[in-house]
């Protein structure tokens, strides 16, 4: 019982757009409806329409009442509108940010892929894995992002829209679907021990080169997929996020979040706070 209260009466919960947008309409019709009554007391007040006759009630008293709850419903309203542009800009750098780290993932995701291919390493069952988790988590954030406007829709929601009704579940399947790069690790590991050669399964091995080929080039496509996302929202909003710089950035520097060599960690410089 005591939790509830401290819930209810101390704790606030976290407001969205859309509880927002709906304090605002609401608002709206209850200022629409103090301000006819208002307008009518006061039409009253000079043409004398319903006369009371009580001593202890005038048109004057019910004039002022309705006057300051006039005025003080549109100081709430104007406090609300307020904290609706906030929250609308913070959902829009939560929005860029969440696709920016998207992007982040899938650009691993394919550089770590690269990387075995190229180098004809051993490929680890789990070389992506962490990643795919990574940006599983990141896909749902945005999945989950309240972006609910008072106005006509605009741009940016049209774009999360797409994202949530067309891309969301493509790319979570995507995601899961990367599993089998471990199941073709395992797969040709059996061959190798079938032949009594060592289970160092790499890249040139017959699973691992289809799946690893299948994982780079639908990170691609996703890639894409997102720059052009990104790239159309941030123009929306001003291009305060700098897309363009970051991404030049990420695709710069993107060799330095493949996955260590052991010889690379051990050699690394012991990092002091």
């Amino acid at each position: 019982m005591f939790t509830y209260i401290t819930r209810k009466f101390w704790i606030k919960e976290e407001k969205t757009m859309s509880t927002s947008v709906n304090t605002i309409k609401r608002l709206l019709w209850i200022i629409l409806d103090v301000f006819a009554l208002t307008y009518l007391i006061s039409l009253n007040i000079e043409n004398h329409f319903v006369v009371a006759n009580l001593k202890w009630l005038s048109n004057d008293f019910l004039f002022a009442i309705t006057g300051g709850a006039f005025a003080s419903l549109v100081v709430v309203l104007v406090c609300e509108i307020i904290k609706y542009r906030q929250l609308k800009l913070a959902t829009e750098n939560a929005l860029l940010v969440y696709l920016g780290s998207l992007y982040g993932q899938f650009l691993i995701i394919r550089s770590n892929c690269k990387r075995v291919m190229n180098s004809k390493v051993f490929v680890s069952d789990n070389l992506i894995q962490s990643t795919c988790d990574n940006a599983t988590i990141v896909a749902d954030s945005i999945n989950g992002i309240d972006y609910t406007l008072i106005c006509n829709t605009n741009k940016v929601r049209d774009l999360l829209n797409q994202f949530k009704t067309a891309k969301y579940l493509t790319i979570k399947n995507v995601l899961i679907n990367f599993v089998y790069l471990k199941v073709a690790v395992w797969e040709d590991g059996k061959v190798l021990i079938s032949q009594g050669k060592q289970n160092l399964v790499t890249s040139d091995c017959s699973n691992t080169n289809k799946v690893l080929n299948k994982v780079i080039s639908q990170s691609t496509t996703i890639l894409t997929y997102l720059d052009q996302v990104i790239t159309q929202i941030d123009n929306e909003l001003g291009n305060k996020y700098q897309w363009q710089n970051r991404k030049q950035a990420l695709n710069t520097y993107q060799d330095n979040y493949i996955s260590q060599q052991l010889e690379d960690y051990i050699k690394e410089d012991i990092i002091v706070f």
